[in-house]
């Protein structure tokens, strides 16, 4: 059984529906892409309060009203059209690339978790900054969901050791067949000693790509620590 935020459903529709009539009869002058309308949806989402469901007949229930409370949607727009002129105003660099998923095709496919940990100095026990930490799979560099994923991934000041990474699904043969994937952490830095550190995920190849998070199946790695040179 899944948690489902019915939210998500009417605030992207709501955010798709101005995007839409923007490309149509540019007035203005929003970023419409992909990465701009999940950005915007996100910046509503925070903001409005989640109704969660579990069941097919909750979610029917829930929406029914949803689209009978005017004051909600008239919020969501609200809101919807002020996130929109930030992002416009923002315009983070990956906003005009193509940054649609690695085309894999549709079909069966073997979906990764999202792969979390935490790394630290060995000697003050801090956690690391200023460190990039590579995620290879069967000895590549592992491409991501999308450019918003790095990989090298750059740990900052800000995020206090942790690095994260969602790799892009792979595809399978059939769906049920299992495969076992050779994972390898690496930190390759001035001033400290290489850092490898390997791990092997199996997976069950699933009907078809996974574009959605889900926080149950995230992969931990247990904290890790670089030694000095």
């Amino acid at each position: 059984m899944e948690i489902h935020n019915v939210m998500e459903k009417e605030v992207l529709r709501i955010i798709n529906e101005i995007c839409d009539d923007e490309e149509r009869e540019p007035v203005h002058k929003y970023c419409t892409s992909r990465l701009c309308r999940m950005d915007a949806a996100c910046y509503v989402l925070n903001r409005i309060p989640p109704t969660y469901v579990t069941s097919s007949r909750g979610v029917a229930h829930v929406e029914q009203d949803c689209h009978n409370n005017v004051q909600l949607e008239v919020d969501i727009m609200r809101l919807a059209s002020e996130a929109l002129r930030r992002i416009t105003d923002i315009q983070r660099s990956y906003y005009e690339e193509d940054a649609e998923r690695p085309d894999s095709g549709h079909g069966p496919h073997f979906n990764f978790p999202t792969i979390n940990g935490r790394l630290f100095n060995g000697l003050t026990f801090e956690p690391i900054k200023e460190v990039n930490v590579t995620l290879l799979i069967d000895n590549e560099t592992a491409p991501m969901m999308d450019s918003r994923w790095q990989n090298p991934y750059l740990i900052d000041s800000n995020t206090a050791g942790t690095y994260t990474f969602w790799p892009c699904p792979a595809p399978a043969d059939e769906m049920g067949t299992e495969r076992s994937f050779e994972l390898e952490l690496q930190v390759l830095a001035d001033g400290f000693e290489p850092f490898h550190h390997f791990f092997t995920l199996t997976l069950k190849a699933e009907s078809d790509k996974n574009t959605a998070m889900r926080y149950a199946q995230d992969y931990e790695i247990k904290d890790s620590y670089l030694l000095s040179t």
